[in-house]
């Protein structure tokens, strides 16, 4: 699994002549399918149109680098924002996350997704900036009902009661002394 915010930044490395073709600026995504549609692609040199390489076009995707196998893989994304795989392209950093039951989880700031599959597997959660420091983000599940629109996330009870805590936060780190000073 792989989170956006550590993806981004990333060489993209070519196996074919083993050049490096730019760097990952962004992921496009499509809410609806809860996809990975691409990598936008910053290129080396004088050419700065925007390119893109298809999530299906990835070799693999590691820590350190994003591996296409041909040059070709790196296309020009005017030339290509025509294909059906953009038609319902969004954002989802940002976005205010809500239950059914009208509770606000709070804000979209990453997201988890399977490549292999090309899937987005969950959102991390952030409660606001003193939350985030007492008590680290939440990963949300993208299990049960999840609806994405253009202003808003809206999920099912069922995905709240998944949701899962980072083990952020210095609530942790001072629980984790607690427990180390109390076995030494």
């Amino acid at each position: 699994m792989h989170r956006y915010s550590e993806v981004l930044g990333l060489p993209v490395i070519c196996t074919a002549d083993g050049k490096n073709l730019g760097t990952i600026k962004d992921i496009i995504f499509c809410p609806k399918e809860k996809s990975v549609v691409a990598f936008l692609i910053e290129c080396k040199g004088y050419n700065r149109r925007k390119k893109v390489v298809f999530a299906s076009d990835v070799l693999s995707l590691g820590r350190d680098a994003l591996i296409v196998n041909d040059a070709d893989d790196v296309r020009d994304l005017k030339k290509v924002l025509h294909r059906p795989e953009f038609k319902d392209k969004g954002d989802i950093l940002g976005l205010p996350i809500y239950t059914k039951n009208g509770e606000d989880l709070g804000t979209a700031k990453d997201v988890l997704f399977d490549l292999k599959h090309g899937k987005i597997d969950g959102i991390e959660v952030s409660d606001g900036l003193l939350q985030d420091i007492v008590k680290g983000r939440s990963v949300l599940p993208l299990i049960g009902k999840v609806e994405f629109g253009e202003e808003n996330i809206l999920v099912d009870n069922e995905a709240v009661e998944e949701m899962m805590e980072t083990g952020g936060g210095i609530k942790n780190l001072i629980e984790g002394n607690k427990k180390v000073q109390r076995k030494g």
